[in-house]
Formats: structure tokens, sequence, C-alpha cells
């Protein structure tokens, strides 16, 4: 019985939990329902401010900067050709290593055919027969001195040989012994071993830089090419330095006269013609006299290969030793050099486009001509800066490559999301103690509508952002899309058990 009284007690209990069950739960739901209905007041609030601060991006940068502001991309895919620049600013230097070269001309083509002429520090073989003994042949190597002129043997003064064809000097070289009653009928032969005066240098980003000598008169840039076996680095132009205002290494060839006689061949001539205009004094003391042109009979003097004629002597010196009479010659004056006064440039620089050259372009195969030094400028070496709301900032290597902008900020893994493309500097430094500060627009540039920069050493690359970027990103990141037409609401944003917010 007790065992039954047991059951029947516990059987009541247990139905009876089971009729209150029902209503214990409606008590529960009643509660929550207030707490439901402020959740959801403050939701929709929340919703409203995120609304407003939503329509405020859009109005300030667009429906995509409000989306998202960093992200770079064309909206279109039209075709462009847009030119990459290489300065910033009309400040920033264009080429300022060569900012004074010009473009390739129709002279620059014309090739200046005729007999080399004789300069300083050339090496000369000359051959003299029947100076020592009859049919027996003399040979002498000599360099040609600074003051353009030889030492022979058996002769007391030296020979002129600068601005001479090895023609001519064979000449002069046979008149000089006959003068001195050494030979009177001297067979000289002259050789140029080392042509010092058709040579070129060339230098920089070329495998075997150094000075060469042209072996023809016909010799074109990419004849220097071939002997510096070719550039060793990409270049976009080679520039070639020629002097100005230096005498012709190349002569028209006398053929009208036979050697030995007719005039002097160390007087001076006119331009374009091959008879002297002035005779020069005898070594032996007979007087001068004019030869095929009418001008008075005196002096001339060789500076550096040119003859420079002299003022005529107003009265005879006394004669000296040895039966010469001479005029006394005027000192030379140099003019003196004044400090802050304008600088005549003695050279000119050429540019010539290598990669078009290289294609086939013969309009760039300038003639090399002598001592023209060619330049294959060196790579830039150096690193840049990325800084600001990239997503890698730091120091990057700038070192023989031509990197533009765009490529920059590919390499620092792109934007950050607070980044706003058109807040970007560019500062480039302007010699030792200026930079300047330019302002790009990141989006225009990867959209096309702005032109690309080249990067050089030193520059540093900011990227800025404004007030509302930190508010996108906030929004951007309180949704998650998902497949299909739904999302997930961020549990940044969600409550707690108790109904408070996180």
């Amino acid at each position: 019985m007790q065992i039954q009284g047991d059951a029947n007690e516990e059987g009541p209990d247990v139905a009876g939990s089971c009729v209150k069950q029902p209503a214990r739960e409606a008590q529960s739901n009643n509660r929550k329902e207030p707490t439901l209905k402020r959740l959801a007041s403050v939701n929709v609030m929340r919703l409203a401010a995120i609304l407003a601060v939503g329509a405020a991006a859009m109005a300030a940068g667009g429906c995509k900067a409000f989306l998202d502001p960093s992200e770079v991309v064309r909206s279109n895919g039209e075709r462009l050709m847009v030119p990459i620049l290489s300065s910033l600013d009309p400040v920033d230097e264009v080429d300022a290593q060569f900012a004074m070269a010009r473009e390739v001309k129709a002279q620059d083509l014309v090739v200046e055919a005729g007999d080399y002429v004789i300069g300083k520090n050339d090496l000369l073989t000359i051959s003299i027969f029947d100076l020592v003994n009859a049919g027996v042949e003399s040979v002498r190597t000599t360099r040609v001195s600074e003051s353009g002129t030889i030492s022979l043997p058996l002769l007391s003064e030296p020979v002129k040989a600068a601005g001479l064809t090895e023609a001519q000097l064979q000449r002069a070289v046979a008149k000089a012994y006959k003068d001195a009653n050494i030979i009177m009928n001297a067979q000289v032969a002259v050789t140029v071993v080392e042509a010092r005066q058709r040579t070129f240098s060339i230098l920089g980003s070329v495998n075997r830089p150094g000075q060469y000598v042209m072996v023809e008169s016909n010799f074109r840039i990419l004849d220097a090419l071939v002997l510096a076996a070719d550039v060793n680095f990409p270049v976009d132009y080679l520039y070639v330095i020629r002097r100005l205002g230096e005498g012709p290494t190349t002569r028209p060839a006398d053929t009208t006269r036979p050697a030995g006689e007719g005039d002097d061949v160390l007087a001076p001539r006119a331009a374009g013609a091959d008879r002297p205009i002035l005779a020069q004094a005898s070594e032996r003391g007979s007087s001068p006299a004019p030869t095929t042109a009418p001008a008075e009979a005196g002096r001339y003097v060789y500076l550096d290969g040119e003859a420079h004629p002299m003022a005529p002597a107003t009265a005879a010196a006394p004669e000296a030793p040895g039966g010469v009479g001479e005029a006394e010659a005027p000192p030379v004056v140099q003019t003196p050099f004044e400090f802050g006064a304008e600088y005549t440039s003695q050279l000119e620089i050429i540019r010539v486009p290598l990669a078009a050259l290289k294609r086939g372009e013969m309009q760039y195969n300038i003639v090399v001509r002598p001592n023209d030094t060619i330049v294959a400028p060196a790579p830039e070496v150096g690193e840049y800066y990325m800084g600001g709301h990239v997503a890698a900032a730091g120091v990057y290597s700038l070192t023989g490559r031509q990197i533009t902008l765009k490529q920059a900020v590919i390499s620092a893994r792109m934007l950050d999301p607070l980044a706003i493309p058109k807040r970007t500097d560019v500062i480039r430094r302007i010699g030792k103690d200026r930079e300047v500060f330019v302002r790009v627009d990141l989006e225009k540039i990867f959209e096309g509508r702005q032109s690309d920069i080249y990067l050089r050493p030193n520059d540093i690359v900011q990227v800025g952002t404004d007030v509302y970027a930190p508010f996108l990103a906030a929004v951007r990141g309180a949704f998650r899309m998902t497949y299909g037409f739904g999302f997930v609401y961020d549990r940044n944003y969600a409550y707690d058990q108790n109904g408070r917010v996180r």
C-alpha cells in the first residue's frame, strides 16, 4: 500500500506539472515581448544611422566610393593609349644629364672621305733612301709631338707634320733634306702607324668600353656598337658628344701636281684651295716672294696644327749669323678668362634613339667623327619609398629598372581599406636641398584618364585618407555577402543573452 500510495502521490504531481507547462511558457513569452520590441527599435535606429552615414558618403564620393573607395579598377573596357611621363612638374628637370642634346640631322649622315690628316701624338714610320749610303733605306718610327713636329736624322730643325697628309709630309721631308744640302732628291715614304686623330671613345652601359680606331671614313654608330660588344642594359638613347671648331682629319688627295714640284707644302692655304696664299721665309736667307696669291709676303706660325699668318715686317731686321734676315715676331697675347663671363660651349651633343636604330631605321645610323665620345647612359641606382595607406609600406629597389607609379602600388600589394586614391602625393627630390610635392589621382591613373609617371631614386609615394574612410570601412565590415539573396549580420553588432550590445 505504501508503494501504491507513493505512486498515487507521484501521479498527480506529474500530471499537474504537465498541465502547468503551457502556462509557464506563455508567461515567459509575455515577458520577452517588450525586450524584443526594444531590440527591434534599437536595430531600426542603428540601421537608420548607418544609412544616413552611407548617404552622406555617397553624396561626398559617389556610389563607387561608397562601396569601396580603395578599389582602383576601370569601369569600361575601351582601348586607350596613354603616355607615361618622366617629369612631375615644370620645375622637375627632364633628362638633366643631357639637357642640351639635339636630334639627328641630315648632315650627321654625310661621309667626309679623303686622305688622313696627321695630328698630334700620331705614330709615323718614315723611310728615307740614300740617307746613310747609296741605295740604303733608313727607317725611323717617331711620334708627332704636342707642337706638331717630328725630328729626323741629320736635320737640325724639326719638320712640321701636323695638318699634312702622308703625301704632303713626304714632300716636306724631301724639301727639308734638299734645303739642308744633304739629299738633293730624297725618296721618302711616310706611313701612319697609329692614327690618334681617327679614334673615338665609347663608355657607359657597354660590354667593352674604351677608345677605338676607326678603320674607314664611313664608320657609323652601329659599327661602334659592334666594337664595344653592344650595350649590357636596355637604354633608350645613345648620346654622341662631338667637338666643334677642330680642323678636318681628312683632306682630298692632291693628284694635280707631281710630288716635289711647285709650291711649298708648308705654306698656309685658303679654305677649299690647294695653292698657298703666303710664301714662307726661306730658311737659308733668300727673301720671300709671293706665289699665286696677291697677298704681301709675310710670316706665319702654326698653332695646334693650323697656320696663322702674321703681320708683315715694317723694317728689315739686322741680319743674324748665318745670313738669315727675319722680322721680329709679335708676342702672342692670350685673352684672360673672366669669372662670371658667359661660357660658350665648344661641344654639341646628338641624341640617337637606340631602339629605333635597332629596329632598322637607318636614318639614325649617323657617321662617327674623329674624337667623338659615345655615351650609353648607365641605369639609375637607388630606391623609392611607399608609405601611407598601402598594404605593404616600405623601401623598394629601383636599380636597373624603370618603375611606374602603378607598378609601385601593385608591388606594395595595392591599397588598404582606408586609402583614398585621389589623395596620393608623390614627393620628388630636386637637387640636393629641395623637393617638390605633386598630388596625383591613382583612380584616374588606373582607369587611364591620367598619365602614369616614371619613378626616380628617392621618390616617396604617400597614399592618404579622409574623415569618411573609417566610417565606410565600418559599414563594409558590418555586412558579409553570402550566396543567394541574403546576407549575414556581423556578430560585432549583435546583442548578448542579456539584451546588451556587445
